[in-house]
């Protein structure tokens, strides 16, 4: 399969390249296009050999669900038999955006879409490519992360292409995705309801608007991102939590004994952090004070560190609050532990 790459601009003026993809998601093909927190890999949500695809191209389990993607909120009632007012208005907080709801299934949904559960995770996502992409293709569009299981996520089109080419038929760039981590995912299928992976949307913003709101604590299955090793560069991941003058230390301790050994290793580090580290390879994730800016260079920075081949990365910590509890999230899974978040 020859993968072929259209630029297409953000707010989608020539409409050309949309309509070339929905025809490839119409007839069964697989299509990477933009969303606003990383790029998916899209197919038709109601075709289970279309699906199907995607699994084989990602080398994905079948028991990891796929997220499904609409553009229009009345097309929840094609996926769920069961939306009530608390749904309604979480969609009207936060969709479009980086949320993702889990709501009983309806039949219209093949099992190969949820791994087998009676769930399905649904999102609208905040990318003028993505909605275009959906509505002209008529169907809503099953998409994970447009990666090989398992690696950071893509936040670039070059991403896709370095995981991808010959995978999959088509993908769309309009750039950088602009959050970097993939949506938070919230399980309404039962009480209290619970997060099941954190995201772009803060457990303090969804509070704002369900009060009973609990972290997942368990370790079935139950959507996208909940694997234990996930999002893991090709170098060994190695977290170093904490703020200030212990992590550095702590930091330039490890670096020091790894220098040592011989090992080719890097650094990822916060902003302020960066010149502590200039007798080492060092990059910049972002302003401890700015978690979005942390967020939207994770997944680059981790894949930056591969291309150069280091076989270990030092990874800071940020804070834990707002959207660096995803970081956070990440960065664990990352190097194989999984941690309440909450």
């Amino acid at each position: 399969m020859k993968t072929e790459i259209i630029k297409i601009d953000y707010l989608c003026t020539g409409q050309s390249a949309i309509v070339v993809a929905s025809e490839k998601i119409k007839s069964g093909g697989l299509v990477a296009f933009p969303t606003e927190t990383v790029y998916g890999l899209g197919a038709d949500a109601l075709n289970a050999v279309a699906c199907a695809k995607i699994f084989q191209a990602k080398n994905r389990p079948l028991a990891d669900p796929l997220i499904v993607h609409i553009e229009d909120k009345q097309d929840l009632l094609r996926l769920s038999n069961e939306v009530y007012k608390i749904t309604l208005d979480l969609v009207d907080a936060f969709w479009p955006g980086p949320l993702t709801l889990v709501l009983k299934k309806s039949q219209n949904i093949p099992l190969i879409v949820t791994a087998g559960l009676e769930t399905v995770a649904v999102r609208m996502p905040d990318h003028p490519v993505a909605l275009s992409l959906i509505k002209e293709s008529q169907t809503p569009i099953a998409a994970p992360s447009a990666n090989l299981f398992g690696r950071p996520s893509p936040t670039t089109a070059q991403h896709v292409y370095d995981d991808l080419n010959g995978r999959v038929d088509l993908i769309l760039d309009a750039g950088k995705t602009s959050i970097g981590v993939e949506s938070t995912i919230l399980d309404l299928t039962q009480t209290p309801f619970r997060i099941l992976r954190p995201g772009g949307v803060s457990l303090e913003s969804l509070r704002t608007i369900v009060s009973d709101i609990e972290p997942y604590e368990g370790n079935k299955i139950l959507s996208p991102g909940m694997f234990k090793s996930h999002y893991s560069p090709q170098a060994k991941l190695i977290l170093i939590d904490g703020n200030g003058e212990v992590q550095v230390d702590r930091v330039r301790e490890l670096a020091a004994d790894f220098h040592l050994q011989g090992y080719q290793f890097g650094i990822m580090a916060k902003e302020e952090n960066v010149e502590k580290y200039n007798d080492f390879k060092v990059k910049n994730l972002g302003a401890g004070e700015n978690l979005t800016e942390c967020a939207a260079n994770l997944f680059s920075v981790l894949r930056e560190f591969d291309r150069e081949g280091v076989s270990v990365i030092l990874a800071e910590g940020v804070k834990e609050e707002g959207v660096g509890v995803a970081i956070m999230d990440r960065l664990r899974r990352a190097q194989g532990i999984k941690r309440k978040y909450v």
